[in-house]
């Protein structure tokens, strides 16, 4: 082909010479070069070959040499796919793909070079999955089109020990379930296993991440699994033998049922699946639920269970936190979103505030900011122009998880905002301070006026419908405290309180009548030892009516849900509902449920219990 190549271009060059069409010798350089260039471009397109086999059926690159591999053969054995072709004259090697074709596992290609038929692909051929191959010749200068696609099934493997799979629990929407190998286990080879999990009718099928070393596999339930048959399916070697193993794991019921003096409830949840850090705060938002991440990411929950992280950040400066050479004395830990509140200002469009830390680049201010939130349709979005409406003087040196942060509405200018001591208790008593103080905050000009003083670590603040403003606060050790919020109220700290200093019996005022709180107002409830107190809402007696004019509290330390029965100002009973979660914030939604952030990334719905899911 090149000598062919040769002969032609040296007879156009005699026939332009002999009519006198030949350019001068300088202007003919000029051309060879061109010329030159031209065909190397050429050349290298010829020679490119696409390596993203996942646009491997767009792609179609001819050569005149190579032909197309149009027969090919596929086999499954012993979790091997074994790809047979006929052989091509003048190939080189030899390109095969293949991917899953039924879409239980990413739907890409993966790529493989063979000098020669056939060729094996190790540890693929997953019991019952379905393959599709292609193959191409190649060689230096470009390579066939693909084959046309063959498709496989592989077999089912050998059956493992009907006892092969366990669960440690019953499925059940918004919780994990925990599967394990009771035995067979592959250690000995290290060969990964291959889990499915899937509704016995083979609807909602997945195939799980592949496992090296650990015996159990956590899933979470769906709301799209609910009363169906859970079965799982596993693939394995053991010794040179393949195997699978199947159970079925039970219906999926609709929530774990927790037992109240009142009402039965349905517990599920979502998993977020952000980090250990603590913080953040829920907002409703119609039937879907607004959660702000301990360090400021905004993702909405759907009433399905779907969870979508929206775009753009609370604006905290973490990154300038980050680069700082003394970040660990700042306490990162403890830089944080406190809580969000949505303000409807039209159809559609909301004002959002946040209260957090801003890391300055010397000190740490507590702020409260503000941004428009839009929602169309399913659609939500935050705009990033963030305003500024207050920074908490003085601007400390760390930030601190006694930073408090509640918000409510108060009247549609004004916001009130409870902000704690940040750890340093003689600010509770400054009136020139932010710190320690129950704050009405104009929105538009950001001017403050101090309400109420003396409050440590403010976790909650609710208005309930006669208008008390009620507030949770953490006490030092022991002494958590529930206070009725009044104008011009003094609730003591740091001179008084109910809990002594940490890891000491010593009583924090160190007065001779211990805990009386003479002289300031007295907390309306207080829990000694403490439950790490946090959010407080007033239960919505059209969903729960039993609990008419109730109050919801969570706690940290207890893990539980409290309900305080009370009259008017009084309490007369508390009801501890275990939960067994960190809860850090509260919400109640429309569609009757109880919304509860819990530590960890989840959030915890709560609702009547339904006869009708009893099957």
């Amino acid at each position: 082909m090149d000598l062919f190549g040769a002969i032609i271009l040296d007879c156009f060059h005699k026939l332009l010479k002999r009519n006198g069409l030949l350019p001068p010798r300088k202007i003919r350089s000029r051309i060879s070069l061109l010329a030159l260039l031209l065909m190397l471009l050429a050349a290298a397109g010829c020679m490119y070959v696409k390596r993203t086999p996942d646009k491997v059926e767009a792609r179609r690159i001819e050569s005149p040499v190579l032909g197309t591999p149009t027969e090919v053969a596929v086999g499954a054995a012993n979790r091997r796919l074994t790809v047979a072709w006929d052989a091509i004259p003048g190939a080189e090697s030899y390109k095969i793909v293949v991917r899953p074709k039924n879409g239980l596992v990413p739907f890409e290609w993966r790529e493989y070079t063979s000098p020669s038929s056939p060729y094996t692909i190790k540890r693929w051929a997953m019991s019952g999955m379905q393959y599709e191959v292609r193959v191409a010749a190649v060689k230096a200068r470009g390579h066939s089109e693909w084959s046309a696609p063959v498709s496989i099934t592989a077999p089912v493997l050998q059956a493992a020990p009907a006892n092969a799979i366990g669960s440690s629990s019953s499925p059940v929407v918004g919780q994990p379930i925990a599967v394990r190998l009771v035995g067979q286990y592959p250690l000995e080879n290290r060969s990964p296993w291959h889990w499915f999990i899937s509704s016995a009718d083979g609807s909602d099928r997945k195939v799980l991440p592949r496992l090296q070393h650990a015996k159990t596999w956590q899933h979470f339930m769906e709301a799209s699994m609910e009363g169906k048959r859970l079965s799982v399916q596993v693939d394995y070697d053991k010794e040179g033998v393949s195997y699978s193993a199947t159970a079925v794991l039970g219906i999926v019921g609709a929530g774990r049922t927790l037992t109240t003096h009142l009402y039965d409830l349905q517990l599920s949840w979502v998993w977020l699946r952000w980090d250990r850090a603590r913080g953040g705060a829920i907002a409703p938002l119609g039937n879907d639920l607004l959660v702000a991440t301990p360090h400021g990411r905004l993702a909405l929950v759907r009433s399905t269970g779907e969870v979508a992280y929206l775009e753009g950040n609370v604006p905290m400066n973490k990154a300038e936190l980050l680069a700082h050479p003394d970040q660990e004395n700042f306490l990162l830990d403890e830089f944080r979103v406190a809580d969000i509140l949505l303000k409807r200002r039209s159809a559609g469009r909301y004002e959002l505030f946040v209260t957090h830390h801003y890391f300055t680049g010397a000190c740490m201010r507590f702020r409260l900011s503000s941004t428009t939130l839009l929602q169309q349709g399913a659609d939500v979005s935050v705009s990033p122009e963030w305003r500024t409406i207050l920074d908490a003087d003085p601007c400390v040196r760390t930030a601190s998880e006694q930073a408090g942060g509640r918000m409510l509405t108060d009247g549609s200018d004004h916001l009130l905002v409870v902000i704690g001591d940040h750890r340093q208790g003689e600010y509770a008593q400054d009136p020139a301070s932010h710190l320690g103080k129950l704050v009405r905050v104009e929105i538009e000009t950001g001017h403050t006026e101090v309400l109420a003083r003396g409050l440590r670590n403010p976790q909650g603040l609710t208005r309930d419908a006669a208008g008390h403003l009620w507030e949770t606060e953490h006490g030092p050790q022991g002494g958590d405290e529930l206070n009725l919020l009044v104008a011009g109220g003094n609730y003591g700290w740091p001179q008084v309180s109910y809990g002594v200093e940490y890891r000491s019996t010593v009583n924090v005022s160190q007065a001779e009548a211990v805990g009386l709180h003479d002289g300031f107002i007295k907390p309306v409830f207080a829990w000694v030892p403490s439950i790490g107190i946090s959010s407080v809402i007033v239960n919505d007696e059209r969903w729960f009516p039993l609990w008419k004019d109730d109050l919801l509290i969570g706690s940290l330390g207890g893990h539980a849900l409290y309900r305080v029965r009370r009259d008017g100002p009084d309490v007369q009973y508390v009801e501890r509902i275990k939960v067994g979660n960190r809860i850090r914030d509260l919400a109640q939604m429309p569609d009757r449920r109880i919304a509860l952030l819990v530590d960890g990334g989840r959030v915890h719905f709560l609702r009547r219990f339904d006869f009708s899911i009893i099957r």
